[in-house]
C-alpha cells in the first residue's frame, strides 16, 4: 500500500488498486487524508469496496458510505452480506441506523430487522441468510439450474439445504456431490440426512463447538418447528473466537477499546491508570511489609530468593487462571457453575507442582548457600524457609487462580478480569507475608 503514489493518474493507481488485496487497503485506509480517500473510493472496484469496508472500524465505515454516491451507497450495501451488514448497522446510532435501512430494498431491509432483534449471545444473532435451499421434490438437473440461476454472489453454496413443502430443512447436499451427480439421480440418493445444527436461541458457544465438534463449514440455524432461518459459517465462528480472544486478552491486562490504529498517547491514557494503581497497591504492600523491618535487616539473604518466590507463585497462578477461563468456553455448562472436576483437578495439580518445585527450591537454595555463604544463617534454615514459602505460595496462588474466576463469573463479572495488575498484586502480597512470616518464625 505504501507504494500506491497519489501523484500518479487515476488510471495508474486503478491499476495499482487491482494487484492489492482488501485487507491490505483496510490496514492503510486510515492513514490516507481526505482527498487521497474519496479518489481511492473513486477509484477502486465495486467488490473489493465491499471486501475492504466489512474490515474497517465502525468510524472508517461510515466515513466510506458519506463519500460514495447514492448509487455506489446501495451497491455497498447489497453486496454486503446479511451477518456483515447486520454488525455495520447495529454499531450506528439510530438515526444513521435508519439512513443505512432506508438505503436497502425491502427483503433486505426486513431481513436486517430481524437480526437485530436476536440476543446478542444467540446463534442467530451472528447468522447469515444468503444460502441456497431447494425442494425435496426437485431432480438434480432442476437443483442444478436453481443454484447457477438463483445464486448471488454473496451466497454461500458449499453446502444447499433441502426443504419440504412446509419449508422444514430435512436435509444437506454439499456442492460437490450436486455437480458430480447424474441428471437423473434423485436428492434423496445425495441428500445427508444426518446434519447438524443450532437453534436460533442457542448461544454462540453451543454454534462454535457444533463447527468444531462436526467439522463442518457451515452449519443450519433452526426455529423450534425445524424451519430453516439462516447458517452460521466456519469463517463466522472463526471472526467471533478471534474478537473473544482479542476481548480477553484487553480485559486481562485492564485495556478498554484498544483499537491498533490509536495514538501512542491514546494507548497511554488507557493504560497508565491501571499501572498508576498497581503502583499504589505496591505502596501499601511495601508499608505493610515494614513489620518484617527487623527480619529483613538481620536476614539479608531473603533479599536473593525473593524474586522466585514472587515469579513461581504468579506464573502457576496464570496458568490456572487462564485454564479456568478457558474451561467456560469451552465446557457445556450452566456458565453460573463450574463443575467440580475442574476446581479438584487444578487443585491436585496445584498441590502436586507446588510440593515438587518446593523441593527444587529447597536443594538449589541449600547448594546455593553451601557453595556460596551469605550472611550468618546456615544454608539448611534459609532452605528451609524458601522451600516451605515457595509451596504455600504456589499453592495458595493456584487455588485464587481457580477460585478468583468462579467468583466474579458468579457476580457476573468476566472473569478474564482477574488475571490483571490486581490479581498479580494480591499473589505478590500473599506470597511476601508468607516468605517473610515464616523467615520471622525460624530466624527471630
Amino acid at each position: 500500500m505504501k507504494n500506491i503514489n497519489f501523484k500518479h493518474s487515476d488510471e495508474s493507481i486503478a491499476k495499482s488498486l487491482k494487484t492489492k488485496h482488501a485487507f491490505d487497503i483496510s490496514l492503510y485506509f486510515s492513514q490516507f487524508d481526505i482527498d487521497e480517500k474519496k479518489r481511492l473510493i473513486f477509484l477502486i472496484d465495486q467488490q473489493k469496496l465491499s471486501d475492504m469496508f466489512v474490515l474497517l472500524d465502525i468510524e472508517s465505515q461510515w466515513e466510506v458510505l458519506e463519500l460514495l454516491s447514492d448509487h455506489r451507497k446501495k451497491a455497498l450495501l447489497r453486496n454486503l452480506e446479511s451477518d456483515d451488514l447486520k454488525e455495520f448497522i447495529a454499531s450506528l446510532d439510530e438515526d444513521k441506523k435508519q439512513f443505512v435501512i432506508s438505503l436497502l430494498s425491502s427483503v433486505k431491509a426486513k431481513t436486517v430487522k430481524l437480526l437485530l432483534e436476536y440476543e446478542e449471545d444467540s446463534a442467530a444473532s451472528i447468522m447469515s441468510t444468503d444460502f441456497i435451499t431447494i425442494n425435496e421434490s426437485m431432480t438434480i438437473k432442476e437443483a442444478t439450474n436453481k443454484l447457477v440461476t438463483t445464486s448471488k454472489d454473496q451466497d454461500y453454496i458449499d453446502s444447499i439445504y433441502v426443504l419440504d413443502d412446509d419449508r422444514k430443512l430435512i436435509g444437506v447436499v454439499d456442492l460437490k456431490d450436486l455437480i458430480i451427480a447424474r441428471s437423473n439421480q434423485s436428492l434423496s440418493k445425495i441428500m445427508m440426512d444426518d446434519y447438524h445444527y443450532v437453534y436460533e436461541d442457542d448461544t454462540i458457544e453451543t454454534a462454535i463447538q457444533t463447527v468444531k465438534d462436526y467439522d463442518r463449514n457451515a452449519i443450519p440455524v433452526i426455529d423450534s418447528d425445524h424451519h430453516m432461518l439462516g447458517i452460521v459459517t466456519a469463517d463466522d465462528i472463526f471472526d467471533e473466537m478471534i474478537e473473544d480472544i482479542e476481548f480477553d486478552y484487553q480485559r486481562m491486562a485492564l485495556l478498554d477499546n484498544h483499537e491498533s490504529t490509536s495514538t501512542a498517547l491514546t494507548r497511554s491514557k488507557q493504560r497508565l491508570p491501571w499501572l498508576l494503581l498497581a503502583v499504589v497497591l505496591n505502596l501499601i504492600i511495601a508499608s505493610f511489609l515494614s513489620i518484617f523491618e527487623a527480619t529483613i535487616i538481620e536476614v539479608i539473604a531473603l533479599v536473593l530468593f525473593q524474586p522466585l518466590i514472587l515469579g513461581m507463585a504468579g506464573n502457576i497462578g496464570t496458568q490456572a487462571l487462564a485454564v479456568t477461563i478457558l474451561t467456560f468456553h469451552k465446557e457445556d455448562y450452566d456458565h453460573k457453575k463450574m463443575p467440580k472436576t475442574h476446581v479438584l483437578r487444578e487443585f491436585l495439580i496445584g498441590l502436586l507442582n507446588s510440593a515438587l518445585l518446593g523441593i527444587a527450591a529447597y536443594l538449589i537454595v541449600y547448594l546455593f548457600l553451601s557453595i556460596i555463604p551469605t550472611g550468618s544463617q546456615s544454608a539448611l534454615s534459609m532452605a528451609v524457609v524458601v522451600g516451605v514459602s515457595t509451596f504455600f505460595s504456589m499453592l495458595i496462588s493456584a487455588s485464587m487462580g481457580v477460585l478468583v474466576p468462579i467468583f466474579l463469573n458468579r457476580v457476573n463479572i468476566d472473569p478474564a478480569t482477574a488475571s490483571g495488575p490486581i490479581m498479580t498484586t494480591i499473589n505478590d502480597l500473599v506470597s511476601l507475608v508468607i516468605y517473610f512470616g515464616i523467615a520471622t518464625i525460624i530466624f527471630l
